[in-house]
C-alpha cells in the first residue's frame, strides 16, 4: 500500500468515525438540516471521501486525491459556516452543556480538524513528484 493510500485511508476513516458520532449528536439534540443540507452531507461529506479512498487504494491516485481534496475542502467550508459562523441551532454556541451538547461541540471541532487534514493530504500528495509515494 502506498503512502498516499495509507494517509488517505487514515484520514477518511477518522473523518467517518467523527461524522458518525456527530450525526448521532445531531439526532439526539434534535438539530436538523435542510433537505439540501442533508443531501450535501450524505453525498459530499460522507460518500465522496469513501469513493476517493477507494480510488487511491485501487491505484487511481490522481482522481482519488483530487476527489479527496475537493470533498474535504467543500466539507470544511460547509462545516465552518454552519458550526462556527451562521447563527443557527447548528452553531456550536447554541448547544447546551449536556453530554450530547458537548459531544456535538467536540465532534464539530473534530470534523474541522479532519477536513483540514484531509484537504492537506490531497494537496500534499497531488503536489508530490511521484503519486506512488
Amino acid at each position: 500500500m502506498s503512502r498516499a493510500a495509507k494517509y488517505t485511508t487514515a484520514i477518511v476513516v477518522a473523518h467517518l468515525l467523527v461524522n458518525v458520532v456527530h450525526g448521532v449528536a445531531h439526532r439526539e439534540m434534535h438539530v436538523g438540516l435542510s433537505r439540501s443540507g442533508s443531501v450535501f452531507v450524505v453525498a459530499v461529506v460522507l460518500i465522496l471521501p469513501l469513493i476517493a479512498m477507494a480510488l487511491v487504494c485501487a491505484g487511481q491516485r490522481r482522481p482519488g486525491l483530487v476527489l479527496l481534496l475537493l470533498s474535504m475542502l467543500a466539507s470544511l467550508v460547509f462545516g465552518l459556516y454552519h458550526h462556527f459562523l451562521a447563527v443557527s441551532p447548528d452553531h456550536v454556541h447554541s448547544q447546551p452543556a449536556s453530554p450530547w451538547g458537548i459531544a456535538f461541540i467536540f465532534t464539530a471541532y473534530g470534523l474541522l480538524i479532519t477536513e483540514a487534514i484531509g484537504t492537506y493530504v490531497g494537496v500534499y500528495f497531488l503536489g508530490s513528484r511521484s503519486l506512488d509515494s
